[in-house]
């Protein structure tokens, strides 16, 4: 899986470009956290308030065998790193990961850091 994330401003925001396997273990991750934290108030003080929704926004149709780009605000990004951070120590063991995502730790550790030097690179 790639670390790397492209992510680019426009006129509305941001817009991030994920590959179908990175968009695929968001989507998994935001699932397993909310089964993890399933009280509202509790995943809004870990995600922040750009957490609302955020499973939503992984959930788009698109095209398995290619890339996505997706508008998003600074904050849902913020929520998206956060989700996985969070789950990276929820779950500490590589097992216990992989039957809860579906991914090993190494990807979402690599899609966190991509996340984060993607957001800093558009400026």
């Amino acid at each position: 899986m790639r670390n790397r994330v492209p992510v680019s401003r426009t006129g509305s925001g941001l817009e991030v470009r994920l590959t179908p396997s990175q968009l695929e273990l968001l989507r998994r991750a935001a699932e397993a956290f909310g089964a993890l934290v399933p009280d509202a108030e509790q995943r809004r003080f870990v995600l922040g308030e750009g957490g609302t929704g955020l499973a939503a926004l992984f959930t788009v149709e698109h095209d398995p065998d290619h890339s996505l780009s997706l508008p998003a605000t600074e904050a849902q990004l913020r929520a998206a790193h956060a989700l996985l951070t969070t789950l990276l120590a929820m779950v500490p063991s590589e097992r216990a990961f992989m039957e809860q995502v579906g991914f090993f730790r190494e990807n979402a550790a690599g899609v966190a850091l991509g996340l984060r030097r993607g957001v800093a690179a558009a400026g």
